[in-house]
């Protein structure tokens, strides 16, 4: 038996460790794992190289400047894309926090800018989605910028829907108003982007506003690879998938992670506590499948802990509705987020 993996970026970054890094409070290696040294520790071959498309019935996968290839039993953990790429400008003037990679290396850019800006002219920054991550992004953004900047700051979260934090309980989102009110941050919900100029956004309504840096955290939508492929998908363009992982319809082939959606569970949030619990079941079955046996289920939990750095040194968490902040709460992150991440690397 052959085994390859194939990533577009030797560097994998976890996402968990991401606003702190904004913050100020990792080095960027704190937060990467070498896909090199993981792919030579299993033994697997590993290929550098975009993929491009799958073909399900001839069970192959195209690569950008690579011969394609052939598998028998293949398993898709790609991620996902960010809502709104399409609309005017936003490639081109926005920060979008996917791919990761990208993200974590112009972070620097933007830092640099707030500390060469003109004394005393505040630094104008926006978030686009208010969501845990555009949130927690926008939170520590907003303390960066105010201990290393060479002025004032002006933090904006924007968000399309009518509330921040969706489907988060009520206390955790009252409690994350509270922090932006006491830092002066602008939550505005009803917000929806037009198109992105130089400096500016235009929001429905003919509305404008300005910016020096400009976050991209809308929702997540399925990445090129899928929407490109002959595979199911839902509406936001994620391959539908049973309990099993299996995609639907192609039992030679599973998906894993923001890339895919239940067909069991199709409201499920593309949370990474998921994509993680869900790979000792997907080990047992890529085992299984070349075995011929049976498969286990992956059972979703009801409920999971929110932790929220708020850059700071302390973080926001709930966890069965009830919700809570502290530098104790930073403190748990910080050793879960660092026990994650060791032990890759």
């Amino acid at each position: 038996m052959a085994l390859t993996l194939v990533v577009d970026d030797p560097i994998a970054i976890y996402s968990g460790m991401v606003p702190g890094f904004v913050a100020g409070q990792y080095a960027r290696h704190e937060l990467e794992i070498d896909v090199r040294r993981l792919a030579a520790r299993a033994g697997a071959r590993l290929i550098e190289a975009r993929a491009l498309r799958v073909d399900p019935r001839r069970r192959q996968l195209e690569l950008e400047g690579h011969p394609t290839l052939t598998y028998d039993l293949a398993s898709l953990d790609v991620g996902s894309s960010v809502a709104g790429l399409e609309l005017p400008g936003v490639r081109e003037h926005a920060l979008s926090t996917r791919p990761m990679v990208r993200f974590v290396r112009r972070m620097h850019e933007l830092i640099d800018r707030a500390r060469v800006r003109l004394p005393g002219r505040p630094f104008r920054a926006v978030v686009v989605g208010a969501g845990a991550g555009g949130v927690e992004l926008g939170l520590c953004l907003e303390r960066r910028l105010a201990r290393e900047g060479a002025g004032p700051v002006e933090m904006s979260l924007l968000e399309a829907g009518t509330r921040i934090l969706a489907g988060a309980p009520s206390g955790l989102v009252r409690r994350v108003q509270q922090v932006a009110a006491a830092r002066g941050i602008r939550l505005s919900c009803g917000a929806r982007v037009q198109a992105v100029e130089p400096g500016q956004l235009r929001l429905e309504g003919d509305q404008t506003l300005p910016f020096e840096a400009l976050l991209w955290v809308t929702g997540a939508v399925g990445v090129a690879l899928v929407r490109d492929s002959e595979l199911p998908q839902d509406e936001r363009g994620f391959v539908r998938v049973r309990s099993t992982f299996e995609v639907v319809g192609h039992d030679g082939l599973l998906a894993v992670g923001d890339c895919a959606t239940f067909e069991a569970f199709p409201d499920l949030p593309k949370a990474g506590v998921h994509a993680v619990r869900s790979g000792r079941v997907l080990d047992h079955n890529l085992r299984a499948r070349l075995r011929g046996e049976r498969l286990r289920a992956y059972r979703p939990q009801r409920d999971f802990l929110t932790l929220l750095n708020l850059g700071d040194g302390t973080a926001l968490g709930a966890k069965w509705g009830i919700s809570f902040r502290g530098r104790w709460a930073m403190r748990w992150k910080d050793h879960l987020d660092r026990r994650f991440v060791e032990a890759f690397q």
